[in-house]
């Protein structure tokens, strides 16, 4: 059996043989350290990663192409950059770079989405400011398309790692919560939900008042001046500024007696309610004349005040209710609210 490596009489394909085997064992302890590295955030280096291009808003059938750009490079031979996005809004094309090097194929996975680029052989690396590498997408519905990019590890030729950014915003306690997990990231990476600590987001939790609040006017954008508020709700309170606004246009009514209770659970059908009030301020649109609940099995217990809000919410897809009820006076969990928040968003 002829040996693989060795080719005798042929000297110059034995050292092409032996540069290609290195090429290639190079390349692929670049993959290993991209992969396995861990680092700290912010190097204090001058060097950052921006996105460029990159629209707030798009309109379905849209293509979308963003540039990641690298400012003031010192040597870098390779990069693993991790963007974040609303699968709901975009999906993933193709990435691009014109840069002397291998690209590895766009692995979009939920909500994240790994491109990773590494130079071939005895190379120099990347130096000042440059584009990195393009992404393509195209967007499937119209709305935020909340491309971020979170995280990239730059190595030198000597394969010395640094990470820049603050990683994909998640929790730790989102096991069992596959149908929310996607949603829940999406919203804390534009800063609309917060956990209830730095790991976690209490996933399984009832939803109080003031926090379905504060969660409601983050995503709609509404933050207005206010000069009274419920009487219950102190100034030094994290959710004054929500309730406020909430109140002086309208779309929180209270409890009586000037009385908000905002540590109490809040119903479902207070949420729909309130929800409704919101959208049509902000212009979004909901159907007048949705008026059948009839497909649930406990649409009696929808009380007269919510009845017209809780089927419009209902025929948007906003609301759809769960083993054929709507649940009317039950409560929501932290989970549950972030799925509803995000459909708004998409509206």
């Amino acid at each position: 059996m002829g040996n693989l490596v060795s080719c005798p009489g042929f000297p110059g394909k034995e050292k092409q043989m032996k540069k290609q085997w290195f090429m290639i064992t190079r390349l692929l302890i670049v993959l290993m350290v991209l992969t396995c590295v861990s680092g700290t955030a912010f190097a204090d280096t001058g060097t950052s990663f921006t996105l460029a291009q990159n629209p707030e808003h798009v309109t379905a059938g849209q293509k979308i192409e963003i540039i990641i750009n690298g400012n003031n490079l010192k040597d870098l031979y390779a990069y693993e950059a991790i963007l974040t996005f609303d699968p709901a809004i975009v999906e993933l094309d193709k990435a691009e770079s014109k840069l002397d090097g291998f690209l590895m194929p766009a692995k979009a996975e939920n909500n994240k989405i790994t491109v990773a680029f590494t130079k071939i052989g005895k190379k120099t690396g990347e130096n000042g400011s440059i584009p990195l590498c393009t992404i393509a997408f195209k967007a499937k519905a119209e709305g935020d398309a909340a491309i971020k990019l979170t995280s990239v590890k730059a190595l030198d030729p000597k394969l010395t790692a640094v990470v820049y950014g603050d990683g994909i915003k998640t929790f730790t306690d989102l096991t069992g919560y596959n149908w929310a997990k996607t949603q829940i990231e999406v919203l804390a990476s534009k800063g609309i939900i917060n956990g209830t600590s730095e790991t976690t987001y209490s996933p399984g939790l009832n939803i109080t008042r003031a926090d379905f609040m504060c969660m409601l006017m983050r995503a709609m954008k509404l933050d207005n001046a206010i000069d009274s508020n419920f009487s219950d709700v102190p100034s030094t309170a994290y959710y004054y500024q929500a309730v406020g606004t909430a109140k002086k246009l309208g779309i929180a009514m209270g409890k009586g007696d000037n009385l908000f209770l905002p540590k109490e659970k809040i119903s479902r059908q207070d949420m729909m309610v309130i929800i409704a009030r919101a959208m049509k301020i902000t212009g979004k649109k909901l159907d007048d004349s949705a008026t059948d609940l009839s497909g649930f099995n406990d649409s009696s217990k929808v009380a007269p005040y919510a009845v017209n809000a809780a089927a419009q919410l209902v025929k948007a897809g906003i609301v759809t209710g769960n083993n054929g009820a709507i649940n009317p006076e039950g409560t929501a969990t932290r989970a549950e609210t972030a799925v509803i928040m995000h459909r708004i968003l998409n509206q």
